[in-house]
């Protein structure tokens, strides 16, 4: 027996597509900044140019270099404050020693080095180095009093930091009367130095954005401005031009780490362009740079080896996270194993839940960033990971540096195949669309997997493939294959082949195609399999309320003539669901067809015939009558309404004596009882009598 089918809105599905695929406009960017250049969303640029003559002690050991005093004056005019600087000064005052800890790029550097400039002065602020930690606690590495110094540790040293050894360098720094700043990841180590750790929020992108970029053209002329400029100008260019841009304000949305919206920033600043010259820019900068930051996340380096996990279940997790976006982290884990497994056969699975420490090591700084950790503990894991709105254009970049660097499309093909024949059907839609986002890069092998899907016997398998095809329906360059294949299931003999194009119009691919909806959903009809689905007439119907009512209805007439019972049965069906809808206000008490009768959208005269369809067939009878009776009831004391229901019902009638008869059964044994006063049924007493003579 097949497992019981699950209903999905159409519009839900392309939404979900619409993230996965993307659009036009580019929702985040990214790009890994080497080195110290531009550190945070004050460009210090620390380690370039902006620095007096090296100092150095302890035998080279330890050396540090004073920042100038312009140059820090300068950052901070370009500065913008963020969430946690007030904890940062509040800790400063009460304290020698911080750690400020946050991901690489998320402007650490800039923001300890205005906090020791808040405290020091701008001409007093040092970077420090040391070839090791321990050395800042000899006696050989004196540090000047009066002087704020700012040590950024790399993954390599921060495991020299233990509890011991920041109480001793706080008093080491209050015995000198310095303060020292240590900059670094301290994020699986915050438990550990209770106390000492400061988290560092970056400010919004949005407000990044906009103080730097005014920062950077202050005193420019943007606007041709004739007479003397005051300034309005560049203000309507930061604020109307660049942050109402739609493909800025998108990425911006997303929340790009400070870094990068510096290069962003620099991009603009260089030659100040606005309208086509602007989304030029933008179209040619922004996918680079969120391409960037997805080889980032997959191309794992020497230090982000993780204990119990290889690089390759890391990278498939990181895969899976963007394939699953959503999704319980137990299933996102259990996919990222199989992926493994079929690229290296000896990895296992330990079967163990995942504790929060082991999921934010799998995703890694950079991923963190774009995710959000939802907890949930109806799920298997605790939690779920998901893309917020503004950062789905990665989850494409993924899948995008896996596909041409990673994995062969045999293997990742196999491997979504192997998570649509699962159990959970959200697991399977995911990874349907994973699939058909692939076909651009290999059209052939995507056709021929989602071929090997939509013959498998159960109807959930079946589904997916159908969600495949509107995907890649989705994709302009790939209309006339799809259509092409659409085509020759169609007339093909396969009926499962059959039953997944029907899916796949009531799926939503109806609202892309409706011409082709119609006709291809007839031939669908035909099947006889389809008598116990429903996927044609949701697909009518989707073409229906997408705005084509006026070619559904006399298509479904046409139905209707049909030598074909089958095809005959799904035109009943049809009208049977729209005879169910309403109209919108102020005019809920129409029914919506005959509400289209009276706008002059579809012909009364077509609308009986699909009632006179409905009310004959022993398949569709029963609900069908009922539904007339409740068109009857809320007709009542509704004098417009009222009366094309009774002109509605003459049509019907009209010339059938067997319909006659019936409505005369149910006007006394069905409705009369129930709609006790109900005076509309008298009038349709009289149309009955009328008929009869």
């Amino acid at each position: 027996m097949d497992e019981p089918e699950e209903l999905l809105d159409p519009t839900d599905v392309l939404r979900r597509l619409a993230g996965l695929l993307g659009g036009s406009s580019i929702g985040v960017g990214d790009v890994r900044v080497q080195g110290q250049n531009a550190t945070g969303h004050g460009a210090v640029a620390i380690g370039t140019v902006n620095v007096t003559a090296a100092r150095s002690g302890g035998a080279g050991r330890v050396w540090f270099e004073t920042l100038v005093e312009a140059n820090v004056r300068e950052t901070a005019g370009g500065y913008a404050s963020t969430p946690s600087d007030r904890r940062l000064d509040h800790h400063l005052q009460h304290h020698d020693l911080v750690c400020l800890s946050g991901p690489v790029g998320s402007g650490l550097i800039t923001s300890a080095t205005l906090a020791a400039a808040r405290k020091h002065g701008f001409a007093r602020v040092r970077v420090l180095g040391v070839e090791q930690l321990s050395d800042l606690l000899g006696a050989e590495a004196p540090l000047p009093a009066g002087h704020g110094y700012v040590l950024r540790l790399s993954e390599v040293d921060l495991p020299e930091v233990d509890g011991f050894t920041l109480v001793a360098l706080s008093a080491r720094a209050a015995t000198s009367g310095t303060t020292v700043v240590l900059v670094g990841d301290f994020s699986r180590r915050r438990n550990d130095l209770v106390g000492h750790v400061v988290e560092h929020r970056s400010a919004p992108a949005a407000e990044v954005f906009r103080a730097q970029l005014r920062h950077q053209l202050s005193g420019q002329c943007v606007g041709w401005c004739t007479d003397a400029c005051d300034g309005r100008c560049l203000e309507r260019y930061v604020d109307e031009d660049c942050l109402r841009h739609p493909l800025l304000s998108a990425y911006l949305a997303g929340e790009p780490r400070p870094s990068e919206v510096l290069k962003v920033v620099a991009l603009i600043a260089r030659t100040v362009p606005k309208a086509g010259a602007l989304t030029e820019r933008l179209e040619q900068f922004l996918p680079l740079q969120l391409r960037e930051r997805a080889v980032e996340i997959l191309d794992l380096r020497g230090g982000d080896e993780i204990d119990g996990f290889t690089n390759e279940e890391v990278r498939a997790f990181r895969l899976s996270c963007a394939v699953l976006a959503g999704q319980p982290v137990a299933e996102i884990h259990q996919a990222a194993q199989r992926l493994a497994r079929l690229h290296f056969q000896e990895v296992t699975s330990t079967g163990a839940p995942l504790r929060a420490s082991a999921i934010e090591a799998l995703l890694g700084s950079t991923l963190s960033q774009a995710v959000t950790r939802l907890n949930d503990v109806r799920v298997p894991g605790g939690c779920r990971i998901d893309f917020p709105a503004g950062t789905e254009p990665l989850r494409s970049a993924l899948l995008e540096v896996a596909w041409t660097e990673w994995w062969s499309p045999a293997e990742l093909l196999d491997w979504l195949a192997d998570l649509i024949r699962g159990d959970l059907p959200a697991v399977r839609q995911a990874a349907a669309g994973a699939i058909g986002w692939s076909a651009t890069r290999d059209v052939q092998a995507a056709l021929d997997t989602v071929g090997v899907l939509a013959r498998e016997r159960r109807a959930g398998v079946r589904q997916a493939a159908a969600i495949v095809l509107v995907a890649m329906a989705m994709q302009p360059m790939l209309h006339h294959r799809v259509r092409t294949e659409l085509g020759r299931w169609t007339a093909g003999p396969a009926a499962h082949l059959r039953d997944t194009v029907a899916r796949a119009y009531s799926l939503g691919l109806a609202q892309l195609w409706p011409d082709a909806a119609l006709v291809q959903l007839r031939q669908v009809a035909k099947a006889r399999m389809q008598r116990w689905n429903n996927s044609v007439v949701r697909g009518l119907v989707e073409v229906y309320r997408n705005g084509h009512t006026g070619s559904v209805v006399p298509a479904l007439v046409d139905w209707t003539a049909s030598a074909d019972p089958e095809v005959q049965l799904h035109a009943a069906r049809t009208l049977r669901v729209l005879a169910d809808r309403w109209a919108e206000p102020p005019r809920e008490h129409w029914p919506e067809l005959l509400h289209l009768v009276d706008q002059g959208t579809i012909r009364l005269a077509d609308l009986a015939v699909l009632w006179a369809t409905a009310l004959s067939l022993p398949w569709t009878a029963y609900r069908s009558w009922r539904t007339l009776g409740f068109w009857l009831d809320r007709a009542d004391r509704q004098p417009v309404v009222a009366g094309h229901c009774l002109q509605l019902v003459r049509h019907v009638v009209a010339g059938q004596p067997a319909l006659r008869h019936r409505l005369d059964h149910q006007l006394h044994h069905v409705w009369r009882p129930v709609m006790l006063h109900n005076d509309l049924l008298d009038d349709v007493q009289r149309l009955i009598d009328e008929e009869t003579r």
